[in-house]
């Protein structure tokens, strides 16, 4: 049976469509932090982030990270801001296997311009606003993962399946004892 399976990357780069496909492949049951979030604090991302700001909406991601801590079988789709804390990035190596889902940044933005509910991006000029957080995070992204998969291009069905070589090779490639 393969480990956890954890998506991070951008908003927009396809964690949940994705995520939801390795599920279907792998029978493991699939989560995702925003519903979580949601379920946790009773209210959806935006109200939650109008009512209490992005610290505490980064506080109860936190919070549902520990709580995963031990579960097996699941494949979680994360926002694309949880990996900012460190103690967060600590969570994922102890949940599974991390996956940096990524395309070319014009194909996210397109992505993410369909979806008027980005509090991140209620912005003057989201472009900007895209970019600068874009860039930002990229390191961390990286860091964070076991692998990178560039999904520019590619169906839902043809990524999951790179995503699950990729944990292959990475486990593979893992020293047993």
């Amino acid at each position: 049976m393969l480990p956890n399976i954890i998506f991070i990357g951008f908003m927009g780069s396809g964690k949940s469509s994705v995520g939801r496909h390795v599920a279907g492949m792998t029978g493991h049951r699939f989560l995702d932090t925003d519903d979580l979030v949601s379920q946790k604090a009773k209210q959806d991302i935006p109200s939650i982030f109008a009512a209490h700001g992005e610290e505490y909406f980064r506080d109860l991601e936190t919070g549902c990270l520990k709580d995963l801590v031990g579960i097996c079988g699941v494949v979680l789709a994360t926002g694309g801001g949880l990996i900012l804390r460190e103690e967060n990035r600590a969570l994922l190596k102890k949940i599974g296997v991390t996956v940096w889902l990524d395309a070319e940044p014009d194909v996210i933005f397109e992505r993410v311009s369909r979806n008027s509910r980005r509090p991140l991006l209620a912005t003057e000029n989201p472009r900007e606003t895209f970019d600068r957080l874009r860039q930002a995070r990229l390191p961390t992204y990286e860091a964070a993962s076991d692998f990178r998969v560039d999904s520019t291009g590619l169906t839902h069905a043809q990524a999951a399946k790179c995503a699950i070589e990729g944990i292959r090779r990475t486990l593979n490639s893992r020293p047993r004892g």
